[in-house]
Order: structure tokens, then sequence, then C-alpha cells
């Protein structure tokens, strides 16, 4: 007996070290299909199976739950004209968020919380070693193993950058965007850093990661967790200290790519295309320096908050199948009305002469082609509706209310979650959460 419980543990801890480490692996695929989402079915798959081993009983509050959230999405079913793309994305975004709360409700009754930290913590280990590797081999022309899943890009078959010609090189590890890599792994840092005594090692090589990132998102969860660690838990020590200045240092201090290693293949001066025309490379280094290059980058993000304060009064849940569209659609507005005769026209021939360029205003891809609306909690509160928030409202008031400093603590995952980059409700972010909720601190030890 005591033999196939030790087995079953082996197999368990196995299990959870594969799938997320493949989570993690968000800049490759197999045979086009992501290995996150992988590390994702599989972390979902694991909790199935330890649901039906443990033989664990839904309630009745989690099964109304589910209902409720999910009915914009049932609704529109009904209203909805899908082609199989459609459908494809439908069943992703569904399959994610049900996955996250079966992720949450199993972790949290498991037995194997301790087994589970453990491989996290381990992985997160692995993560920053292969981060810093994969930073200086795109520095000095190391191997690195490629880059097989498409950028983000609208035409959808981009490919990552990991060259900046002008600005500083970025931390980008095994993800696609600096963006994603804070998004994914900040809220696992905090993890450990919140249920474990970590050593100032960690705390190094986490800045690292970090600040080298150069990303704004882990400049605002830094100096949040700043104002949490010192203001509000008041538990500033040398490890946090230590943290914060090397973040800083990593994130302030510039590393051009082509001034430490002027001899990569893509720096300008190894290039074999030679151009003659001196004030032509003026100019477009100018440009790319401009700040109408930064403004341009950050409209995204304006973009986001003017549809959140003018749709907000309206939002009755659009379902995980129309949020996107409706963004869209909604952006779109401007494109429409400055190119109407034009749209109205020619719209078959500029889809296909312009899918690499731009056209008119330079968003005209807002026409023809659905962009992500890049906030988790703006996306779940449209695609669920008001109830998202009351949700979030309530679990936050319990936590709170029940322990005020872990309540503190989650209430800070929580954020990191919610400002994340990434839409969905992953079953990563339901293990994290399901870790702070149940999980003492120091229990691992």
């Amino acid at each position: 007996m005591i033999k196939n419980l030790i087995r079953y543990e082996k197999i368990i801890e196995i299990l959870f070290f594969l799938s997320l480490t493949l989570v993690f692996l968000d800049s490759y695929e197999f045979m086009e299909f992501p290995l996150t989402w992988l590390g994702n079915f599989l972390i979902v798959g694991i909790c199935i199976f330890i649901f039906i081993k443990e033989r664990m009983r839904t309630n009745l509050l989690l099964l109304l739950v589910i209902f409720t959230t999910m009915l914009p999405t049932i609704f529109n079913l009904f209203t909805f004209d899908f082609i199989s793309s459609e459908i494809i994305y439908t069943i992703t975004r569904v399959a994610s968020y049900l996955g996250f709360i079966i992720t949450f409700f199993v972790i949290s009754k498991s037995q194997f919380k301790n087994i589970i930290f453990k491989n996290l913590t381990n992985v997160f280990y692995l993560v920053i070693a292969l981060s810093i590797y994969t930073y200086f081999a795109q520095l000095f022309n190391f191997y690195e193993p490629y880059r097989n899943r498409p950028g983000t890009g609208i035409l959808g078959f981009d490919i990552q950058t990991n060259f900046w010609i002008t600005d500083s090189h970025r931390m980008m590890g095994t993800f696609r965007e600096p963006v994603f890599l804070v998004s994914i792994l900040f809220p696992s840092f905090l993890v450990i850093h919140y249920k474990s005594i970590n050593t100032t090692f960690f705390y190094f090589l986490s800045a690292v990661l970090f600040g080298l990132t150069k990303s704004e998102l882990s400049l605002i969860l830094l100096l949040a967790f700043l104002f949490v660690e010192i203001i509000l838990t008041k538990k500033l020590n040398l490890k946090v200290l230590i943290f914060a200045i090397v973040f800083f240092l990593g994130f302030f201090i510039p590393i051009n790519e082509c001034d430490i290693s002027p001899q990569n293949y893509e720096c300008p001066q190894n290039n074999d295309i030679e151009t003659t025309n001196d004030s032509y490379d003026e100019g477009l280094e100018n440009q790319l320096t401009s700040p109408k290059d930064f403004e341009f980058q950050n409209r995204e993000r304006l973009d986001s908050v003017e549809f959140f304060t003018d749709f907000l009064s309206k939002n009755t849940g659009y379902g995980f199948q129309s949020t996107n569209q409706i963004y869209t659609s909604y952006l779109a507005k401007e494109v429409n009305n400055e190119m109407y005769l034009t749209n109205r026209t020619l719209p078959e021939y500029l889809n296909v002469r312009y899918l690499s360029g731009s056209f008119g205003t330079g968003r005209y891809f807002l026409t023809y082609e659905n962009i992500n609306l890049q906030n988790n909690f703006m996306f779940n509160l449209f695609s669920i509706g008001m109830i998202y928030l009351i949700i979030l409202f309530c679990i936050i008031l319990f936590s709170l209310q029940n322990n005020l400093q872990n309540g503190i603590k989650i209430t800070f995952i929580l954020f990191s979650v919610a400002i994340a980059s990434i839409e969905d409700l992953l079953p990563i972010y339901g293990l994290y959460l399901s870790l702070m909720f149940t999980m003492d601190q120091n229990e691992d030890k």
C-alpha cells in the first residue's frame, strides 16, 4: 500500500514537472500546436485524474458559478454565425476558462500541494537559467533552439522579434514577447516568495529576469510589489531590497546589442545590403526613435482603456466568442469613416493588396481582422459580464476577512493576473491561486 502511494506520488510529481515546463515554453510549438497549450491541457488532465482518484465531489456553489458565468457565451451560440476557425477559437477560450476552474478546485483540495509547489519552484529556476542563456545567445550569436511559433502580429504568421536595432536588448526567455514572460512568471515569483523561505540568489536571479525584460508591465508590478511589502505588510528585508535594486539596474541600464556585440550578423554594419544614401539612413534612424513611435506602441493601451470606459455601462456579457470582435469593431469606426468610399468600392482588392502593409490611416487591418483585447481583467469582464466583477469582489472580501495579511497577498496575486497581457484565465493561473489560498507559509519546509 505504501509502495503504491509512493509510486503514485512520484508519477504526479513527474507529470506536474513536465506540464509546468511546457506551460513556460511559449515560443515553441509541435506540429502547429503550441507547447504552452499542451502544458495547460496536461495540468487539467492531471487534475481530472486526481479528482477521480481521490473521489472528490463538486459543490453546488461551484456549479452555479460555472453556469452563471457561461450564460453569455451560451446565449451567443444562437446568434453567432460560426465558421470553422471561430468554432475552434470559442472552444479554446471556453476550455481554458473551465480548465482554470477545475485546476483551482482540485489543487485546493488535493493532498499534493507540497509536491506541486516544489515542482513550481524547480521549474521556475529552470526557466530562469534558460532565459538568461537565450539572452546571451541572442547577444553573441550562440546556439538557441529555433523559435517556431508565430509571433503576435495581426497577420498571424509574423516571426518573433528578438533584435532591437536602436533600443536596449530585452529578455524574452522562452516566451514570444517580454510582456508575456512577465504576465506568466511574475505571479509565479509571487507565489514562491509568499509561500517559502528563499535564498538571496533566488531574488537576485528573479530581478535579473524581470528587469532585463524592460517591460512597462514588470515596472508596474515591481512598484506594486514594493508598495505591498513596505506599506501594507511591512515586511521589507534585505532580500527584497536586493531584488528591487538589481531590477532597477537591469531595467534602466541600456544594453544595445550592436554596441556590446558588433559582430552580430543582424547589426547594420554586418548586413550585406549597403545603402549609399546617408540622408536616408539618418532619416530612418530618426523615424525609429521618434516620439511618434512611442505613441504608436502605447496606442493599444489607450484603445483598451477607452473601450473599457465607453462600454462598461453597457456590459451585459458578450461571451468568449464575441468580445474581441466587438472590441475590433469599436476601434474600426474611425477607419471606416475616413475610408468610407474606398472600403465600399474596393474591399477585396485592398484586403489582398495591403495584407503586409498599411493603407490610409495605417490601421486598415481593423476592417478585416479581429484583434485581441490584451488585458486579462477587461477581456473576462466583457466576456462574462458584471457578475465577474462581483465574484472578484467577493473573493477579495472573503480573503481579507479571513486573514488580513494573507488576504493582501492574494489580492496582489489577483491584481498581477488582472493586468496581464494574456486574456485567458489559464489553468496555470488557477494553480497559482489554489496554492495561495490553501498553503500556509513555509508549509513545504
